[in-house]
This record gives C-alpha cells, structure tokens and sequence, in this order.
C-alpha cells in the first residue's frame, strides 16, 4: 500500500505495470498519477478516486498507517505479506497542522514547508510516519503476532540536498537523491527479528535492496521460485550474528538518464567492491574512485592515482553490465 512509482502512469500515456502484476493480492492507497508537489491532505490529487475514511483534515501519513493496520487485522489469522510504502517525505512539505506548530516552537526552527535548515514540515511528516511504525508494532502486540512478525525499516534513497529548495543534508556524505554518490544511495535499515537478531547489534557489512527478497525466503523458510533470477543474497547470517560477512564482497548501480536530472544526478553506474568505490559517468565519460574507508565524503578522487583500480572496476561493471543487460 502507498507509493508505488515504479513504471510511468498510463494516464500520461506510459505503458504502467502495477502491483497486481508483482504478485499483490491488494493494492491501496496507490497513485494513479504523480505524486511529486502533490497533496497530502485529502482530496488527493494524484487519486481523487479515493473517498475520506479519517474525521477531520485526513492526512495521508495516518490514512497510509490507517490501511496498514486494517490490512493486519483481516489477516490475522494467516501468514501476510505487507509492504507499506509512504509517500511522505517528499517535497513538497505538509505536515499536519499541530505537529507543525510543535517543531516550529522549537529553538532555532526554520519557519514554514520551504526552510532550508530544521524544517518543521519535514519533523512534522517524520513523526507521523514515526507514530505509524509505533501503532503497527502496537497491533502486533494486541493480535499475539509481535513474536512472529518480521519488520524491516528503510528507505529507497537519500535526502534531497543538490538543488536551490532542497531542505535535507546527507553530510558527511556527498551528494542526495538522483546522484550515486553515498549521500543518494546509502540508506537507513534496521531489522526486528524477535528472537533471532540481538537487540542493539550492528553490522558494517554493506547490502542492498535486492537482498530483501531471499532474505525474506529464508526468515520464513521458503524456496524461491525457479523462474526467478535471485539478484541479491540472504542476510540471515549477518542478521544471526554467525558471519561476518557474505558470499559477496561486490554492489553494483546502473542508472542511466537521458537528461541531467533536476537533483543534479547525472547518467552513471557505480560498482563497490569492499571498500573501493568507481561511479563511471556516461555524460562526460570520465570515472571517479574513492576509498569509502578513508574517505566517505567521497571528497578524494583516486583514479589518477590509482589507474590499475581504476581499470580492473571499470571492466568488472562492465562485465556485470552485459550480463544482466543494462545499457547506458
């Protein structure tokens, strides 16, 4: 439920493939449209199918928790899959009304959805989604599934910060959304595995989204279908504490844009192996390389330094490349 925006909308005549054909049994709240500068009050522009189920100003943030919670209860009595996906944060900014006036009592407080430092929109839309995960675990609580619920908590990529209205900084990471440096791809994730994963722990151990899906197969003991390449590797063994690392030591991006997009990201790929990390840049041809250990501001560019490196990571992403298709 929520944001999918994963293919373009049919409405602007692009060919639209949704949830249901990904294997959802439902899908709500989803947007028919762009979400971008959109409402997060009721009426939603992006869906004005959708009716009001909320008293009051229906906020998205709580109408999105609302469903999910909903969705627990039908189906509490067998084994669910939910995949919760908030709209919010995204620009531009509207958090509800009393959460707002909150942040901006605060000291030092921007003032209104545009502040550029301690934007009490921003604060405003993060509680909620806050108060959402709070009631969810709540749920479980009550329905006896807290024990046996798996929870896994991130985000799809970095904050805004390379453009003139951006209100977020990745420091000291470079760069935010739309660019493969660290501060566009490295993400919040914490997992809950009662019972399983040490409360507190910790693991440096770098991973990626596409890891989810076998991990997820083997939490809860199921073989993957045959028709489906596994692009990622389970976690389970970092999330048990018996490894400390995985079959892998390489990650690989490829995102390849016809025009610069207005974050600032450029069309590039990257390729991390341990701790060396090459963005190849397709606009100007030109490659960069940074030891993330020593230096995760990305702020030293090795590749003339280092043109061995630089050579060997070019052609192993190009090998990746051309095995799983992508071109620039």
């Amino acid at each position: 439920m929520g944001k999918w925006h994963l293919t373009g909308y049919a409405k602007a005549g692009a060919k639209e493939v949704g949830p249901s054909q990904h294997g959802f049994n439902e899908t709500i709240i989803s947007e028919n449209e762009g979400i971008a500068w959109g409402s997060y009050f009721h009426p939603y522009h992006f869906n004005k199918e959708i009716t009001q189920k909320l008293p009051g100003k229906e906020h998205l943030v709580d109408r999105t928790n609302a469903e999910a919670l909903d969705f627990i209860q039908r189906h509490k009595e067998k084994p669910f899959f939910l995949y919760l996906s908030h709209y919010a944060v995204h620009t531009a900014l509207a958090g509800k009304d009393e959460l707002v006036k909150k942040y901006e009592q605060k000291p030092g407080s921007g003032k209104g959805a545009l502040a550029r430092e301690n934007n009490p929109h921003l604060a405003a839309q993060l509680e909620a989604i806050d108060t959402g995960v709070g009631q969810i675990r709540q749920k479980l609580e009550e329905l006896g599934l807290a024990q046996n619920t798996i929870l896994v908590f991130t985000s799809d990529n970095g904050g805004e910060s390379d453009w003139a209205k951006a209100v977020t900084t990745n420091a000291p990471l470079r760069g935010g959304k739309s660019t493969l440096y660290e501060g566009g791809i490295r993400v919040p994730l914490l997992v809950l595995w009662p019972g399983k994963v040490k409360g507190g722990s910790r693991s440096n151990v770098p991973v990626i989204t596409t890891d989810f899906y076998p991990t997820l197969l083997e939490m809860a003991q199921l073989k993957p279908d045959p028709r489906q390449v596994l692009e990622g590797v389970s976690l389970v063994p970092l999330l048990r504490g018996t490894k400390a690392v995985l079959p892998r030591n390489t990650l690989y991006w490829h995102y390849p844009l016809k025009a610069k997009h207005f974050l600032g990201g450029t069309s590039a790929a990257a390729i991390r192996q341990n701790n060396w990390k090459l963005i190849q840049f397709y606009d100007t041809n030109q490659a960069e390389l940074y030891n993330l250990q020593q230096d995760p501001g990305e702020m030293n560019n090795l590749a003339t330094v280092n043109p061995a490196k630089t050579k060997a990571l070019q052609t192993q992403l190009q090998q990746w490349q051309q095995k799983v298709g992508a071109t620039k």
